[in-house]
């Protein structure tokens, strides 16, 4: 993977800090939306690197991680339906429901769902 070095190098970390830090004149927050991204600045201990006047967020998580099964079953038995044009985040096309998913809808003929363009966080975008 490109890049992944460069991001374990001390030297070049401190100096995006400090920039971080010039760049700052306000109190700045920052929603972090999916459970991946909170997990990474924790681990890593970014938000102990980030100046006081930036608050984050944990955001709500996305909705790969957290729809709840009932909720997928729900969709499925809707695009199921004849003449139904289902539409959803492509990133939601694979999450499995009790026995199948929305991709599977959409190559059985049954009904149709389609992917819209999302830029997913768990990189499925």
């Amino acid at each position: 993977m490109k890049y992944v070095t460069e991001y374990r190098d001390a030297a070049l970390v401190k100096n995006v800090i400090e920039e971080i830090r010039r760049t700052v004149t306000r109190p700045w927050t920052l929603m972090e939306i999916c459970g991946g991204q909170t997990h990474a600045i924790v681990r890593h201990g970014i938000d102990q690197l980030l100046p006081p006047e930036i608050e984050l967020v944990h955001g709500p998580g996305c909705p790969v991680c957290v729809t709840p099964l009932e909720l997928i079953d729900k969709a499925l038995a809707i695009a199921s339906q004849p003449n139904v044009i289902f539409c959803s985040y492509g990133d939601m096309l694979r999450v499995p429901g009790s026995g199948r998913d929305l991709f599977s809808v959409k190559g059985a003929g049954r009904g149709c769902a389609r992917g819209l363009f999302s830029v997913g966080c768990c990189g499925t975008g």
